[in-house]
């Protein structure tokens, strides 16, 4: 009986629409009719950026559940509050750690500090946050199993700007060498890694892990599908965080825009749009690979690929890609959700008055910000919502692809 393939899961960088993918998941769970199911997991190979880290480590701490216990993740970002996720404190704009104050606050030694630098907002409630829903013993036994091949997550290095992968490994396997410029460390994944991974420079700090800083990796690295392919996927699905490209509409904005809103483009820029070059490629080498085939004979096609394998770091071939984009702008529904059901959400009036500012630009509509940081459990079930119904659309899609 021939064994099962080895499934991926990339997942990519963006915020509070991480609960897209989520929501991708869950649909994708009925669709398959796993729900409360027995037997193997649907995926076996991990790899997320930043909001991806955080999603991937639940699901392969899970893995032991044939449904990955999606509904629970579900649940978690239905339940985050505003109030938490962006708490602003004067001591994080002071700089991590607290040793820059005077008196008793000069005990702490930077280099004992998990944090690093300067931030917007407090971390700790995350972490506290990670550390009730993500079981880290259950995570290092279903890989010790071997029932997760593989858990890879990106972070950059501030010391020396170079990405490092994290990654656990079930026994046995191994990452295919790969000749590029990003380091790979074999480590157990823990929530330190995870938060490194999603620390968006200037929203959270740093953090120090073994003497060296690192952040958000999806400043160089925003979709980690190399990494699952060097683990030794099969077929790979990529769930994106920016919607699909519409037909470009000149935008009329007689005034320069304000700084808010082109921070929100550096976020979108840094997150999201390096998602679409990734998946691109790996879409083009499959494309390449079929007109090749069809051109070919069988014998002459196996020696191509033969060739191209020993030349380069990944494996060249055909690899089955199964790929979600959000079907509606995200931008516009998180301004959507600011003009109608912020109130709801339980922040204060001034964080209240300072989102509601925002949304009012005639320009709003493209403004990214708020759609990357308004982790609030309010927009993140309308972007669960988004998600399962983008599933559901792809019905045929899904059971084609894991039939």
């Amino acid at each position: 009986m021939p064994k099962p393939p080895h499934t991926a899961l990339v997942l990519s960088a963006g915020g509070v629409r991480g609960a897209y993918q989520v929501g991708v998941l869950d649909g994708l769970v009925e669709v398959l009719g796993l729900r409360g199911a027995k037997g193997p997991p649907i995926f076996s190979i991990f790899a997320g950026t930043s909001v991806g880290a955080l999603n991937a480590a639940y699901l392969a701490a899970n893995a032991h559940h044939a449904d990955h216990r999606v509904a629970g993740l579900v649940d978690v970002w239905q339940r985050l509050e505003l109030r938490d996720t962006l708490r602003f404190t004067p001591l994080s704009l002071w700089g991590w750690p607290f040793w820059h104050l005077p008196g008793r606050y000069a005990k702490y030694d930077s280099r004992m500090s998990p944090y690093v630098g300067r931030s917007l907002f407090d971390p700790r409630p995350t972490e506290r946050l990670l550390g009730r829903v993500i079981a880290w013993d259950r995570l290092h036994a279903n890989i010790d199993a071997s029932v997760v091949r593989a858990l890879t997550i990106a972070a950059l290095d501030v010391c020396d700007g170079r990405t490092t992968l994290f990654a656990e490994l079930a026994p046995g396997v191994t990452l295919r060498p790969c000749h590029t410029h990003r380091r790979t460390l074999l480590k157990p994944i823990d929530a330190q890694r995870v938060l490194a991974s999603s620390a968006l420079p200037l929203v959270y700090p740093a953090r120090n892990i073994e003497g060296r800083y690192y952040m958000d990796g999806a400043v160089r690295f925003g979709t980690p599908i190399g990494p699952a392919l060097r683990a030794g996927a099969d077929r790979v699905m990529v769930i994106s965080l920016l919607e699909r490209s519409p037909a470009p509409v000149p935008m009329d904005a007689p005034d320069y825009p304000g700084f808010l809103f082109m921070l929100g483009k550096l976020c979108s820029a840094l997150l999201l749009d390096p998602v679409s070059h990734d998946i691109d490629n790996l879409l083009r080498i499959n494309e390449m690979f079929e007109a090749i085939d069809e051109a070919l004979g069988a014998a002459e096609f196996k020696a191509v690929t033969e060739r191209l394998d020993a030349a380069g770091d990944l494996p060249y071939r055909r690899v089955p890609t199964l790929v979600f984009r959000p079907s509606e702008d995200i931008a516009a529904l998180t301004a959507d959700f600011i003009r109608r059901d912020l109130v709801r959400s339980g922040i204060g009036p001034i964080r209240q008055l300072l989102i509601r500012g925002v949304s009012r630009s005639h320009i709003a509509r493209t403004t990214e910000l708020a759609s990357i940081l308004l982790l609030d459990g309010s927009l993140a079930t309308r972007l669960i919502a988004l998600g399962r119904h983008d599933a559901f659309a792809a019905k045929d899609r899904i059971l084609e692809f894991f039939g």
